[in-house]
């Protein structure tokens, strides 16, 4: 019974030790870089006619950020941003829809913070939510076959909430899944106001250093 005792607290022990390598190692700088799929959730303008829906189609996602784990779970970065969706149809509500090309692009610049739910394993969970400002074009627009020549953009405050999993390849490498809601607040694209929200799921890799 007494080898059993001193075995379970010497497996402990070595699993705390483990654990607190593991945060340890990973605490400091970071780097990131993601790539993933975009859905736009809502793409609309409101003119004096109604409201225009522009229908799109999945699109490039993409990030790249620079951040720091201070350890106890919590984690910080800057992060750039870019994503584009090509437009499928452009509709006038009541009034149907028109088939439509063109592309609407967002760049952003986000600090984001994230809470690792850290344990023994490999994988880790973790939820984000960050704040700050995108700027969405609308270039290339074509009805019908015909090209409106000209682009119209904006700038706005957005924010971003989301969740994953990351895995630890080692104590420096971590490939993480992710999902993010994405969304402008009060954009306005050359004085007309555009609602801008989506759904983003992200693959990539991050580098503590």
């Amino acid at each position: 019974m007494k080898k059993h005792v001193a075995l379970f607290f010497a497996c402990a022990a070595a699993l705390a030790m483990s654990s607190s390598a593991a945060e340890s190692a990973v605490q400091g700088p970071y780097a990131s870089v993601h790539g993933g799929i975009s859905t736009l959730n809502d793409a609309d303008a409101k003119v004096d006619e109604g409201v225009l829906e522009f229908d799109t189609d999945p699109g490039l996602a993409l990030t790249a950020a620079l951040g720091y784990d201070f350890g106890g779970n919590v984690r910080l970065e800057a992060e750039g941003g870019y994503q584009q969706n090509d437009i499928s149809q452009i509709n006038l509500k009541g009034l149907g829809g028109l088939k439509s090309s063109g592309e609407i692009t967002s760049t952003s610049g986000l600090l984001n913070g994230y809470y690792d739910f850290t344990n023994i394993s490999s994988v880790t969970p973790f939820v984000s939510a960050g704040f700050g400002f995108t700027k969405v074009k609308i270039e290339d627009v074509a009805l019908l076959g015909e090209h409106i020549p000209g682009k119209t953009d904006g700038t706005a405050m957005a924010y971003q909430v989301g969740g994953g999993f990351s895995y630890a390849l080692n104590y420096n490498l971590a490939l993480d899944l992710k999902y993010r809601y994405f969304s402008a607040i009060d954009l306005k694209l050359d004085d007309t106001e555009f609602d801008y929200s989506g759904h983003n799921v992200y693959g990539g890799i991050r580098a503590s250093f």
